[in-house]
């Protein structure tokens, strides 16, 4: 339908042009019949090339009149070259509908605009715009009072936050729009909100995989329930489905069940019907997207990669980069498993790269300023909230007190003795009143100069404390992770305790080839210096992993002194200390500067030392465990026994939970006076 209406109205436009050329070339008026049928061809279309046309036809005819129309001419353009990569282009009209709609009003549509402009800004790493723009859409979409556009806003926002790794955030007002769609009943809102909150809690296990695919079927149930939906929401729903593809590969790949290659094959049917009854765009290419992953499940990958080679090719013409991320991690997983490890490398270093560049420090800045200033605005228009309520019952005093008065003058007039008695104590008490209030205003403006004082403090402390926080999940964010620990480590145990926000030990867990290491280091120092001597000694394990990955032979004493070449010596100073563990078959190769392990066998404990950084191999059989330990732990354990060694032996005989809870009865018994971090792990030689 909208094919066909499309071009009914561009052959009238033909028509109409032939004719005005034809019958009154000399008129100088502006062809209104013209811009709105410009106006129509562009906003019924979803043909990209045809919207770009017709728009940018408009915008030249365009000579006074309905500027709301130059402003819609001016915002399809914008979405043409956003939609073909053209983004600065796409910015500078969307910047000129932005200011039209600004002068009329059309907040609503303003909030649209800036939502578009932060994906432009996003799509050229412009951080401070995004947020900026973020900003300014959310503001429209208040001062429109339109619960449609908040909770487009409220999604972009989310969608921000996932880029840059901020779940909390982003989960916080992802349930806002939901919330906000349930209230209005608005089913396409409550579909986008519940396909973000898909992507939230999708992390690479099984469990997180399922919780997806709830949020993405909901997602669906919601978009179906639409009245009449639009091309936004058609592209929402290819979307979901497309997401619901994605997640089943993922499951199949951790699981191996066939099961869910045929849901992922189920919902790519489901997918491709849904394309062929409406109007989308590049409708060809998203097929073929979905379809490389359906037959990777399907372990057909002879016409996965067929679909990957033309997929490449179709987006190079195009000039498209969306895809490239899923084309690369595609034809790494599929010349894996054919064995030709020189192009899977190649791919995968291309994946990685797109990765790299999508999350850095500059971008989490701007999403934390851009969080910080949200909290601010919220908190002031409380505070302007609080200030109206003091104005209120400051006006209802002074009538109270004008009624009061009045009263009084009529009683002094009607007694005539009563006032001359009244006035001469007045008189008096005049001059002690005067008195008073004199000493009455010396103690305010005293309470004023203490609770101003009071109130700098205590908004320095907020604006420490948050910086704290924001930093606790950055060097969060850069540890190891649960998931990553027991994926390396089935049979771990984590035990991470900071003495504050921010903490100078660190854990890491990671494979290299058949062989697997684990790391645990600490600074003499905790809170934010030892935070950073952290960071910079995690990151130099972190490089000197990659750095050395690729070489037959990694042991640990090669790791440690390519370390230490790498930090700087304001972190050596600070005795940063590290114990490296690479568990290799029959045994493990331990290496520590200032940090000792521990090895449990047959229940008897076996201290490794880590005084000089040297390679010394350690046997080990089935049931023995390792624990690996920073030496503030070591220094808070002795505060408590002087046979650390005998507690350790202990604890190997209980599960990892039972672990857990009797480390934390035993320190939760003292104070803790230094940063607490310890992973055992239990040796399975199979």
């Amino acid at each position: 339908m909208h094919r066909l209406a499309t071009t009914l109205l561009t052959l009238f436009l033909t028509m109409q042009m032939a004719v005005s050329q034809t019958v009154d070339h000399h008129r100088t008026t502006p062809d209104t019949a013209r811009l709105r049928l410009c106006y129509e061809i562009a906003d019924e279309s979803n043909e990209v090339d045809t919207v770009a046309k017709y728009a940018l036809m408009g915008i030249q005819i365009f000579s006074g009149g309905d500027s709301i129309i130059l402003a819609r001419l001016h915002q399809y353009y914008g979405w043409s070259q956003s939609y073909n990569e053209n983004y600065d282009e796409a910015i500078t009209h969307y910047k000129k509908a932005v200011q039209i709609y600004e002068r009329h009003g059309e907040y609503k549509q303003m909030s649209i605009c800036y939502n578009n402009l932060s994906i432009c800004y996003n799509s050229i790493n412009d951080y401070p715009n995004i947020w900026k723009s973020l900003y300014n859409g959310l503001k429209s979409a208040n001062l429109s009072h339109d619960t449609s556009a908040i909770c487009n806003c409220y999604n972009e926002i989310t969608s921000m936050y996932i880029d840059n790794n901020m779940f909390v955030q982003a989960q916080e007002t992802a349930f806002k729009s939901l919330r906000l769609g349930r209230m209005t009943q608005n089913f396409g809102e409550m579909g986008n909100a519940a396909a973000l909150l898909s992507q939230i809690f999708n992390e690479d296990d099984s469990a997180s995989i399922k919780a997806a695919i709830q949020w993405s079927l909901r997602a669906e149930k919601y978009i179906a329930m639409m009245d009449g939906p639009d091309s936004y929401y058609y592209a929402r729903m290819t979307d979901t489905y497309g997401n619901l593809i994605t997640l089943y590969t993922s499951l199949y790949e951790l699981t191996g069940k066939s099961l869910y290659a045929d849901y992922a094959a189920h919902y790519y049917d489901k997918l491709v019907n849904y394309i062929g009854n409406n109007d989308i765009p590049d409708a060809d290419l998203w097929i073929l997207v979905n379809s490389i992953q359906v037959k990777y499940s399907q372990e057909d990958y002879d016409g996965a990669m067929s679909d990957l080679r033309k997929a490449q090719k179709e987006t190079q013409e195009k000039g498209y980069t969306y895809y490239n991320k899923l084309i690369y991690e595609y034809f790494y997983k599929i010349y894996h498993r054919r064995g030709d490890y020189h192009n899977a490398l190649k791919y995968l270093n291309l994946y990685k790269e797109i990765n790299r560049s999508k999350i850095n420090a500059q971008a989490a800045m701007e999403a934390a300023a851009f969080d910080a200033l949200t909290s601010v605005e919220q908190e002031s228009e409380f505070l302007l909230n609080e200030q109206k309520m003091a104005d209120a019952e400051l006006a209802s005093a002074r009538r109270h007190y004008t009624k009061t008065a009045t009263a009084v003058g009529i009683g002094i007039a009607a007694v005539s003795t009563i006032i001359i008695i009244i006035f001469l104590m007045l008189h008096n008490a005049r001059k002690t009143n005067d008195e008073l209030s004199r000493h009455s205003q010396e103690i305010k403006t005293q309470n004023a100069m203490i609770l101003n004082e009071k109130e700098i403090l205590a908004n320095k402390h907020k604006k420490i404390l948050q910086s704290m926080t924001y930093a606790r999940r950055i060097q969060m964010a850069t540890l190891c992770s649960d998931t990553q620990l027991l994926t390396v480590f089935p049979t771990s145990m984590t035990y991470y305790r900071p003495r504050e926000l921010v903490s100078g030990d660190w854990y890491w867990a990671s494979s290299i080839g058949r062989k697997k290491l684990l790391a645990v280091g600490g600074s003499a120092r905790h809170g934010v210096p030892g935070a950073l001597v952290c960071m910079m000694t995690l990151n130099a394990l972190k490089d000197t992993i990659g750095q050395l990955s690729a070489m037959s032979s990694v042991s640990p004493s090669a790791i440690l002194r390519t370390m230490q070449a790498k930090l700087p010596q304001a972190a050596q100073s600070y005795e940063a200390g590290v114990s490296i563990c690479l568990f290799v078959r029959s045994g493990i190769r331990f290496a520590g500067i200032h940090q000792n392990a521990m090895l449990i066998t047959e229940g008897q404990p076996v201290v490794m030392h880590g005084d000089k950084p040297n390679d010394t191999y350690y046997p080990t059989e089935d049931g023995d465990y390792v624990v690996v330990y920073s030496a503030s732990t070591k220094r808070e354990l002795l505060n408590i026994t002087d046979r650390p060694e005998e507690f350790c032996a202990k604890m190997s005989l209980l599960s990892p939970e039972e672990q857990r809870k009797t480390i934390d009865n035993v320190f939760l018994s003292h104070r803790q006076s230094e940063d607490i971090t310890a992973v055992t792990v239990k040796i399975t030689q199979s």
